[in-house]
């Protein structure tokens, strides 16, 4: 009998062995590999995320520099003298009285990096680092005043918009001279950017070479179409007044001009020529408004439904015309058109 519980006590103990040999072995290589190679994938994930991040290093450093070859310099007196030059030489080659051609540069200001300044969660950690408050990019403003036609003025705003050393047009402002709208003068805003980090190793020698002022580039074709449609339908340019018929009034049979003379000739109508509709803007409490251009003084009325010029009142306006209503008949304007050349509204 006791060999018997012998014989079925050693499997037992083989078992327990066993269970007890497996249970080291997963609590001290298993685990520990399972451990090791959620590691392992972390830090290949980590590899991969480095090596895609160097491979697009280089291509955005080589925009960079791109970028910077098409400024003006590496440093702001250089930047300066040829932002100033290239602006008066644009603005001669756009047709500008010479003598009345005045450009002023303001001092260069430094741009943050505006991660830095929406405390984006990854540079916390480096918000104070040299390489994070160090500025990588200035700008220069400058504005340029003259006077000129109005084909020069409006060349000027195409080549401020063409210029690849131009960084940003700011704003413009056109005021004409006379009442004809024979010349007007002008101001447009301007800014230009530079990079003094990417400056080549020798910058003096860099800076040497690029004391030539850029050239003027030519705005494209579609842009030259888009302008001289602009300068042949001038606006500001008073319509050409209206042949006025003279009537012959004939004398009424058996007239006597010394006791029954001829009712006095009718008032002549409005100047109705006078004024044009230049532009529509809209406004989300009034809805879309008429601009209003007196051709001959140059004074511009913005309207809104219920007002108007003459006798003419706004009904109503859309984006490319307007509906007036001249005692009890509306018309309707197109844009560039005079109250003259009013159509009727069916």
């Amino acid at each position: 009998m006791r060999t018997a519980h012998k014989l079925m006590l050693i499997p037992l103990l083989g078992l327990a062995f066993v269970g007890v040999g497996f249970g080291s072995y997963y609590s001290v290589f298993l685990r520990h590999e399972k451990e090791l190679k959620s590691r392992l994938m972390d830090y290949e994930n980590r590899v991969n995320q480095w090596r895609t991040a160097l491979d697009e290093k280089s291509t955005t450093e080589q925009r960079l520099r791109d970028f910077a070859s098409s400024t003006l310099g590496f440093s702001a007196e250089v930047v300066d003298s040829r932002f100033r030059s290239a602006l008066s030489r644009m603005a001669r080659d756009a047709g500008l009285v010479s003598d009345d051609i005045v450009v002023t540069t303001q001092t260069a200001r430094a741009i943050k990096n505006p991660a830095v300044d929406a405390k984006v969660e990854q540079f916390k950690a480096y918000s104070k680092a040299d390489f994070v408050e160090a500025s990588d990019l200035y700008i220069m403003d400058a504005d340029v005043r003259g006077s000129g036609t109005f084909a020069a003025v409006t060349r000027l705003l195409a080549l401020a918009q063409t210029q690849p050393w131009i960084w940003n047009v700011r704003g413009f402002s056109l005021k004409p001279r006379d009442a004809t709208a024979s010349s007007f003068e002008i101001r447009i805003d301007l800014s230009t950017a530079f990079m003094p980090d990417l400056a080549p190793a020798k910058p003096s020698e860099n800076e040497g070479s690029t004391t030539q002022d850029p050239p003027i580039v030519d705005p494209p074709a579609s842009q030259v179409v888009a302008t001289s449609a602009i300068v042949r339908r001038n606006v500001f340019a008073p319509a050409p007044p209206e042949p006025t018929a003279v009537a012959i009034q004939k004398p009424a049979p058996n007239a006597d001009p010394q006791h029954n003379p001829a009712p006095p000739p009718p008032p002549p109508p409005p100047p109705y020529h006078e004024w044009r509709l230049a532009g529509l803007s809209g406004s989300p409490a009034a809805g879309v408004l008429a601009w209003m251009l007196n051709t001959r003084t140059g004074a511009a009325v913005m309207l809104s439904p219920g007002q108007g010029v003459l006798d003419a009142t706004l009904v109503k306006a859309s984006d490319d015309s307007a509906v007036f209503q001249i005692g009890d008949s509306r018309y309707r304007l197109v844009l560039n058109e005079t109250l003259a050349e009013r159509h009727p509204v069916q």
